[in-house]
């Protein structure tokens, strides 16, 4: 049985058995079990637990950076209506409606925090329709003003239900026992599609739902024909699926690769795009054991040699660095084939190599995937001069990259993708609103002593807490559920972290004492009251 009609065998019987497990959690009325977060495939990056909340079982998303979502598995919805209780801290959250993925669907959400602000324009802002990837709400309000929000009375951190009755393009949301809607999309920007459904929280704001109830409506012929062209085939969909499960191994089984795999692979590979058609590929197969050896043996002595001109360097160090060497290098080179990908310096257009290059090494790693292999794209792990030298490399070819082809010894689990947002902007570039500058910050010294004047809880309009603490001498902030991170000063009452382009501003009172701190982050300011101690 080859490989590729294994891993389809695999494939239906899971499938089979996840739609089993998501239709077991809908009953006959349309109810769907929130906590059971089986039934659930979390956003990256989504935190939640079950909690009670006000004498109610309830799913609870937890505070975060960014937008955060769960959708229900192997679930389509197109028509029909959709029922939701909300509660619990919800200054940015909501539901969301044919999801095709994690950051495509239409959501609606809520922001009861607006519907008791003196502001009227704030209160007009209560009830928010989004469409992502594009329509964002600055997107939205900027090309079509007051259009798609509106106000609603909702108490904050107090339970309130919500009706959503989607047909074709159209949505009309109702909140609690009112007959009329708070808010009316006519032409939802996805037009007629479908998808799952799930709840959603944004902005730092936690989220706690319960009662999901789902009625499905019919599909008019209008809406059959404009799917038949809008959603993506199994075909399409398993594509998409290799791409999104590619993975970088670093240590692999002993299982042989077919040459026919090798030949597909590289076949697959040389279809990549290219300046003017030069194709100016290589692609060195090698299976030869003692020349793999030798240069994970090479490899490891040059890594040795410079970690002996590092300080403090001793005997037992520098043998316990040796060992390590020799167990990283061997992991990589545990595949049973490698292929160098080359590009000749004598091809038509040699300025355009570096580009042609990478491009035929991505296709490599995509064929290799799709036939249940995996890869990694090694360069500097092994250096170019070595590599050429214990392949004999002639001179005029350049290597792009080393990469093993071998069957896992474990499928990672993926490290983390940042969101589509943080990359995909539509028409225009707005500094403050989807992307940012950098800028090079100084560390100055604060006195230890002057340092717990900043300390303490405080507290984001959502109710989200950050706590400002002192660890051996430095100032850490932790966000409930996550780690400390250290705080670096470039001035007086404002600190910034070297992980990510975060700042935090100390607000002081007429006293001189701090009672607030402005975090700042992705162009947005918020603010956060110091607590009492």
């Amino acid at each position: 049985m080859t490989r590729n009609l294994l891993t389809g065998i695999i494939t239906v019987i899971m499938t089979l058995c996840l739609m089993q497990s998501s239709l077991l959690a809908q009953d006959r009325s349309g109810q769907f079990d929130l906590t059971n977060t089986e039934n659930w495939i979390f956003q990256e990056g989504t935190e939640f637990e079950n909690v009670t909340y006000k004498g109610v079982k309830a799913l609870r998303i937890k505070p975060g950076i960014g937008e955060r979502c769960a959708y229900l598995k192997n679930f389509e919805f197109e028509n029909g209506v959709i029922e939701l209780d909300i509660a619990a801290i919800p200054s940015y959250t909501g539901l969301v409606f044919r999801v095709r993925g994690d950051h495509v669907y239409e959501s609606v959400y809520f922001r009861p925090q607006n519907s008791v602000n003196s502001n009227p324009v704030r209160q007009g802002h209560t009830v928010q329709y989004v469409s992502n990837p594009r329509f964002t709400w600055y997107h939205l309000r900027a090309k079509s003003p007051e259009k798609y929000e509106a106000y609603a009375d909702l108490p904050p951190e107090e339970w309130f239900h919500v009706r959503i009755e989607v047909e074709g393009d159209r949505a009309r949301v109702y909140v609690n026992d009112s007959n009329d809607p708070c808010l009316e999309i006519d032409g939802l920007k996805h037009g007629f599609s479908k998808g799952s459904v799930g709840i959603w929280a944004g902005n730092q704001s936690a989220g706690t739902y319960a009662n999901l109830k789902i009625t499905p409506g019919n599909t008019s012929a209008e809406e059959a024909e404009v799917k038949s062209r809008v959603i993506y085939t199994h075909e399409q969909e398993y594509l998409f699926n290799i791409f999104e499960n590619r993975r970088s191994i670093r240590k692999f089984k002993q299982e042989p690769v077919p040459d026919e795999h090798i030949v597909k692979i590289l076949d697959i590979a040389r279809t990549a795009p290219t300046s003017g058609n030069q194709q100016p590929w290589k692609f060195l197969v090698i299976t030869d054991r003692e020349k793999i050896d030798r240069l994970r043996d090479e490899s490891v002595n040059r890594a040795v040699e410079r970690a002996k001109k590092r300080p403090n360097m001793d005997d037992s160090r520098i043998e316990t660095l040796r060992k390590q060497y020799h167990e990283n290098y061997s992991n990589y080179l545990s595949a049973p084939v490698y292929i160098v990908v080359l590009t000749d310096k004598n091809s038509k257009y040699p300025d355009y190599n570096k580009w042609d290059g990478p491009l035929a090494a991505g296709y490599l790693m995509i064929a290799a995937r799709a036939l249940g292999y995996g890869t990694v794209f090694i360069t500097d792990s092994f250096p170019e001069d070595l590599t050429k030298e214990v392949f004999g490399i002639p001179d005029n070819f350049e290597r792009v990259c080393f990469t093993p082809i071998g069957v896992p010894e474990s499928w990672p689990v993926s490290r983390g993708k940042k969101p589509l947002s943080d990359f995909m902007v539509f028409e225009r570039l707005i500094e403050g609103v989807n992307f940012t500058v950098p800028v090079t910050r100084k560390e100055i010294t604060i006195d230890v002593e002057m340092l717990d004047q900043y300390t303490g809880k405080y507290k984001l309009e959502s109710g989200a807490i950050i706590t400002v603490t002192i660890e051996n001498g430095r100032l850490t902030a932790q966000a409930e559920g996550q780690q400390k991170l250290e705080m670096f000063a470039e001035a007086k009452d404002k600190f910034f972290l070297k992980i990510a382009e975060v700042q935090f501003e100390f607000i002081r009172g007429e006293s001189g004492k701090i009672n607030e701190m402005i975090l700042i982050q992705s162009g947005q300011r918020m603010i956060l009251k110091k607590q009492d101690k």
